[in-house]
């Protein structure tokens, strides 16, 4: 590929991210159950992501490093921080639940966990 080629699809996947999450910046959208929430691009050799809500487990490996699973696919620190780096400029907000509950949004008390 060229350059050029490069430079265009790279903007044109800018270009895709910005009108998907312009439409989802009030209501973000969930992938449902047994959809992927996230896909490949060959391309640009990383994860990007469907919606905008994950479900994801955490487990770690034997150095102790994180590892995201989303669907049936294990990300490591540095991929997980590709895929959410196509939200460079937005917030995100992380609820820990047990791994049972993670397909459901929880009740969340809002208060100082000191009090």
């Amino acid at each position: 590929m060229t350059d050029a080629q490069i430079l265009a699809m790279a903007n044109d996947v800018i270009e895709a991210q910005d009108h998907l999450l312009a439409g989802s910046a009030v209501h973000p959208i969930e992938v449902p159950l047994g959809r992927p929430q996230i896909r490949w691009l060959d391309d640009l050799q990383c994860w990007i992501t469907r919606g905008q809500v994950l479900r994801c487990h955490l487990s770690d490996n034997e150095q102790r490093g994180l590892v995201v699973w989303i669907d049936d696919e294990k990300l490591d620190v540095d991929a997980f921080a590709r895929l959410l780096v196509s939200y460079a400029g937005w917030g995100m907000r992380i609820t820990f639940v047990d791994e049972s509950e993670v397909c459901e949004p929880p009740d969340v008390i809002i208060q100082d966990p000191e009090d």
